[in-house]
């Protein structure tokens, strides 16, 4: 098998910046609003009020600006993952199951992919997803289809029970 590479959408990449751009706006203006009141001498408790809000958005722009350029490869090793948390690399012998996870986010509907160990620990892929209206992934189950097929033909023949490959 060749490998293939799963990334965002662009309307999933494009929702992400919109999103990150618009903390770093929020930012720029709260922290405009706190050197004002440093300005006229003010250093009560709005000030700090005003450096805190204006920072939170500040701290979340890295993560939010890095999340599209996020991915994850299958091959016929096993998969590997890269996103706001690390990179993973699992082999397929080492997977119990690949399955889909719905939810409910802020914003909506989401649904994921999560990877169960053998170990039993398990993690949830950072691509694939498909969530809401703006950041749908049209093609979500065909790839969840395909991480499954793959996973199938590379585990060992004594994990699905049949002694065949």
């Amino acid at each position: 098998m060749n490998e293939t590479v799963f990334r965002y959408t662009r309307r999933q990449r494009l929702a992400m910046w919109a999103v990150a751009w618009g903390m770093a706006v929020w930012a720029g203006a709260v922290s405009v609003r706190a050197a004002r009141y440093l300005a006229d001498g003010q250093t009560g408790s709005a000030v700090g009020l005003w450096l805190v809000l204006g920072l939170i958005p500040t701290v979340l722009f890295v993560p939010l600006a890095g999340m599209p350029t996020g991915w994850t490869r299958i091959d016929a090793e096993g998969l590997r993952t890269r996103g706001m948390t690390g990179r993973r690399r699992v082999a397929w012998r080492d997977i119990e199951s690949i399955h889909a996870l719905a939810g409910r986010g802020r914003n909506g509907s989401i649904t994921q992919i999560g990877v169960t160990r053998t170990d039993g620990t398990s993690f949830l892929l950072p691509i694939p997803f498909s969530s809401g209206r703006i950041a749908e992934d049209p093609d979500f189950y065909d790839k969840l289809e395909l991480m499954r097929r793959e996973w199938r033909k590379h585990r060992p023949a004594e994990a699905d029970g049949t002694g065949a490959a």
